[in-house]
């Protein structure tokens, strides 16, 4: 027989969710947006006092007007397991029960705040003509949650009920800002990340090579074979501990993909049409991640 048992934090916000302190997931709630020129800007208000300021930038947009993307923001559960199991750092260890057979501990390095349980779903409307070219900035601001080096906290985003993954690039003082670029939407998601910095940079070199790897077909031989030496060098010089060198190579690495964007690497997102691919906005964004990562780890 074997028996699965929650980590400490995660049983812990379940007593706190029977005592009412913590919202079970709730109905999705629409958001508005307005625009000023390449920015789009809501407010997210959900049940408890629990909200926040939603600002989607980008470098270059065609067609953005309120009805361009469909925001809803969504109170969930912190304990809920299929939401869980979509966050990294699940770890899983097993021991003899007293009563025979294995206990089997699931232990969660990634999870959901209680003071802000919020899913962001953004989308294009049916209708939209939108598309931009680059990186699209997604960030939010809220007074729920503060910036506490002693709980480190990150924006994640998903693909239609995928696994999420950190896009954090920016970070602000006082109450909690963070910021992500993609070269798409979906689902955003802040989260406590306590797992190990190393393993943290490991994951987003593994992902920016994957998405080099991907998407080499759509880009010429010779430029795609730059790209890979300047993530080969940061990674060499990530592991032999030149942190600061790695970053540069990384940054160098997205400014040669903005360099050679549209003409060279696919680069626009359009609304209603799978067949885009936002190639260039992929890699920059999975770079910039990558050195935000790479600067709090030279920072410590």
């Amino acid at each position: 027989m074997r028996l699965v048992l929650k980590s400490s934090a995660v049983l812990l916000f379940g007593v706190l969710h029977v005592l009412g302190a913590v919202s079970p997931a709730s109905a999705q709630v629409p958001v508005p947006l307005s625009v000023t020129g390449n920015q789009a800007r809501g407010t997210i208000e959900l049940p408890g006092g629990i909200g926040a300021e939603l600002t989607i930038s980008f470098e270059a947009v065609v067609g953005l007007h309120p009805d361009a993307l469909e925001v809803s923001a969504t109170l969930v559960d912190p304990t809920d397991p299929d939401l869980l199991a979509r966050l990294p750092g699940i770890q899983e260890s097993s021991v003899p029960g007293l009563l025979g057979g294995l206990v089997t501990t699931l232990s969660y390095q990634v999870t959901i705040p209680p003071a802000f349980p919020v899913v962001v779903r953004i989308d294009p409307s049916p209708s939209s003509a939108l598309s931009f070219a680059g990186v699209a900035t997604v960030s939010f601001y809220t007074h729920n949650l503060n910036l506490d080096p002693a709980v480190p906290m990150a924006l994640y985003k998903a693909h239609a009920g995928g696994p999420f993954f950190d896009i954090t690039v920016i970070e602000g003082r006082g109450s909690y800002r963070a910021g992500g670029g993609g070269g798409d939407f979906s689902e955003f998601l802040i989260v406590i990340d306590t797992r190990p910095m190393d393993d943290v940079i490991v994951g987003k070199f593994g992902a920016l090579q994957s998405l080099l790897d991907d998407h080499a077909g759509s880009i010429p031989a010779a430029v795609a074979s730059l790209l890979q030496q300047h993530v080969s060098a940061a990674q060499t010089l990530y592991q032999s501990g030149a942190t600061l060198a790695a970053i540069g190579e990384l940054r160098a690495f997205s400014n040669y993909v903005a360099a050679r964007s549209g003409k060279d690497i696919p680069d626009v997102w359009r609304a209603n049409d799978p067949s885009r691919v936002n190639v260039a906005g992929l890699l920059r964004s999975a770079a910039d991640t990558l050195r935000f990562s790479l600067d709090r780890k030279a920072s410590r």
